[in-house]
């Protein structure tokens, strides 16, 4: 059995990231069991996402600075720490930076920190919506903890207004174990047949990687 912890994007919640990854989900082994976390804050629904279904919406933060990057760290530590353990950690948007956030952080505790997760599945990763904009590039914000030293899948679309944050994070991260799966895209979780068997192969991939070596 592999455990997946799901971090959902900001104006979402737990019950939309488990419609966004379906697809997804339908091409992996029966074995894989998706745990589905609702974010701290309650706030207003994503732009692409009003109207579509129905709320209350969450996110980690709703204005970046590092305190609140940290308060939603100390959050998904909380989480992992009570139903944890997990194998990988899968986020959308806001959700992946503070995934990536959190297993930099743990990293940068020393080489004998044990991170929480083996792997990670990074989809359309940004620090905020791409309604908002923000001085603070992804890749400062993960690059000032360090290197992310696990095998991880970066989803990116080509027409995603934040394609610049996913691809600092990709920098971000070790190259001989990062695959970067590019689709045609915005910022939302790919749902057609054949990217979705793309990037079902790939968090096959990287479980192998994280695993088998």
């Amino acid at each position: 059995m592999r455990r997946i912890l799901c971090l959902h994007g900001s104006g979402s919640s737990a019950e939309i990231m488990e419609t966004q990854i379906a697809n997804i989900r339908s091409l992996l082994p029966s074995t894989y069991v998706f745990d589905f976390l609702d974010a701290p804050i309650e706030c207003d629904a994503a732009a692409e996402l009003e109207g579509l279904f129905p709320g209350p919406y969450y996110c980690f933060f709703d204005k970046y600075s590092e305190e609140e990057m940290q308060k939603a760290i100390e959050f998904v530590h909380e989480v992992v720490e009570e139903d944890g353990p997990y194998d990988c950690v899968m986020g959308f948007s806001q959700g992946a930076s503070v995934a990536a956030a959190y297993i930099a952080q743990q990293q940068l505790q020393g080489p004998f920190k044990e991170v929480s997760f083996k792997l990670a599945v990074f989809l359309c990763a940004a620090l905020v919506p791409p309604q908002i904009t923000t001085n603070e590039p992804l890749s400062n914000a993960i690059g000032a903890l360090g290197l992310i030293d696990i095998p991880t899948v970066h989803v990116i679309g080509r027409k995603d207004p934040c394609q610049a944050q996913s691809l600092g994070l990709v920098k971000s991260c070790t190259s001989s174990m990062a695959q970067v799966l590019l689709t045609d895209g915005g910022h939302d979780v790919p749902r057609d047949a054949i990217n979705a068997k793309k990037i079902a192969l790939g968090i096959e991939r990287v479980i192998s990687l994280a695993y088998l070596g």
